[in-house]
């Protein structure tokens, strides 16, 4: 025990290592960008935006949490995904066919921009062909860790800011619901193993049972090993709609579902490295697996039962805009008004009807998710109440989002190619 606490005070100094890293700050820098990119369209949605700052900082917190969890888990597997042998001088940084793989399928289809499409192509090539020369369980093992730390930050942070809307399916249908993105920066401690000789100032000896997950190949073999702790700068992103159940509930039905991914591919990683056969097990159910679960996640927001359907006895809510009368009404989405001040209410005309007398007082019955039945109250003697701040569900809406599948570089090749013909 006294020897994982030791090697638990050096990875949490490697990640604190990090934070000196200037590829780490990069990544943030990117974050940084990609939510300020949303700022203009969560403003005209919402009316207000939360700082950058705030945002920022939010997702740094989470990230670094899952960061150190994820990291506890690769330190006691004993992930190891680079090979240092000085005798020869070779370093190789198997990361980087990954990233070229990966970055070229995203050309294909934005999604495929994710390590289980391109560490499972890379694994199963340096398993058939002996190319490139990785070593295949470790990558595979550390998409399984990238998914698990994953699916903790989607289940506890992937609905923040969530952003309401109307949404054009590939069906035709318009519906209403929430668009989900979240971007985490985290930092992640992984192994090289380098052959020594003479050991090495300041190592730990570890049990005999570790590492879990073994080295392939000759480098594996070698009783002169040496495993070396090294932090990795990673982000994750989390993009998503709801349009079948609440942000939350999308959120944590997903990171259940990846979560039980990552364990399979972890337990796969495991077994592979005591059969050699399960190896090519594991490098098919990596991008094979995840697509999977990506088509039938899918395929439920688009048959599923509308969770913001118009409801034919009031106004539905989608969204209450933060401290509107409706938010201080603990008005939520998902609620029906049934009525306000004894009308009831089945159009927004009828709404409009009211307020535009701007009342100085009003109460509503509404009606919540689970069919029970609350009055709300709302009082402004000053200024008199012209607006809920509320935006409803309805069938036709004047904006929607048109979600698109591709990739934006390929479409625009395609585009030209056709124009050329």
């Amino acid at each position: 025990m006294n020897t994982f606490f030791k090697v638990a005070g050096m990875s949490l100094a490697a990640i604190g290592s990090m934070m000196f890293n200037p590829l780490f700050w990069f990544i943030i820098i990117i974050t940084s960008l990609i939510y300020k990119k949303n700022y203009k369209l969560e403003y005209e949605a919402i009316g207000y935006n939360e700082p950058l700052w705030q945002r920022v900082i939010n997702s740094l917190l989470a990230g670094l949490l899952a960061g150190v969890l994820g990291s506890g888990v690769s330190v006691f597997l004993g992930i190891t995904i680079e090979q240092y042998v000085p005798e020869n001088g070779v370093f190789r940084s198997e990361i980087v066919y990954i990233w070229v793989i990966a970055l070229l399928l995203s050309l294909i289809n934005q999604r495929y921009l994710c390590f289980s499409y391109a560490g499972g192509i890379v694994a199963f090539l340096n398993l058939t062909i002996g190319y490139p020369k990785i070593n295949a369980i470790g990558i595979l093992a550390l998409v399984g860790i990238l998914h698990l730390a994953e699916s903790l930050l989607i289940y506890i942070d992937g609905y923040s800011n969530a952003l309401p809307g109307f949404f054009k399916l590939k069906t035709g249908e318009v519906v209403g619901g929430f668009l989900m993105n979240r971007v985490w920066p985290l930092p992640v401690v992984i192994f090289f193993a380098a052959i020594v000789a003479g050991g090495m100032g300041g190592s730990v000896s570890m049990p005999d049972w570790w590492p879990i997950i073994k080295l392939f190949g000759d480098v594996g073999q070698t009783k002169d090993l040496i495993y070396i702790l090294q932090p990795i700068p990673v982000v994750l992103g989390y993009g998503d709609i709801a349009v079948t159940m609440s942000p939350a509930s999308k959120c944590k039905e997903s990171a259940k579902r990846l979560s039980v991914y990552s364990l399979t591919l972890l337990a796969l990683c495991i077994i592979a490295s005591k059969l050699s056969a399960f190896a090519y097990v594991a490098a098919l159910f990596a991008p094979i697996g995840h697509e999977m679960l990506i088509l039938y996640g899918q395929k439920e927001e688009e048959q599923g039962k509308r969770y913001f359907a118009p409801s034919n006895k009031g106004l539905k809510v989608l969204y209450a805009i933060k401290d509107s009368p409706a938010y201080k009404m603990d008005i939520e989405s998902g609620d029906i008004i049934l009525s306000i001040n004894n009308n009831d209410i089945i159009s927004e005309e009828q709404l409009y009807e009211i307020l535009e007398k701007y009342p100085s007082y009003i109460w509503a019955i509404i009606e919540k998710i689970d069919g029970s039945k609350r009055t709300v109250e709302f009082k402004d003697y000053a200024k008199g109440i012209g607006n809920l701040g509320i935006i409803f569900a309805t069938e036709n809406p004047s904006k929607y989002f048109e979600l698109k599948k591709g990739s934006p570089v390929l479409d625009k090749f395609k585009s030209r190619l056709g124009n050329l013909l």
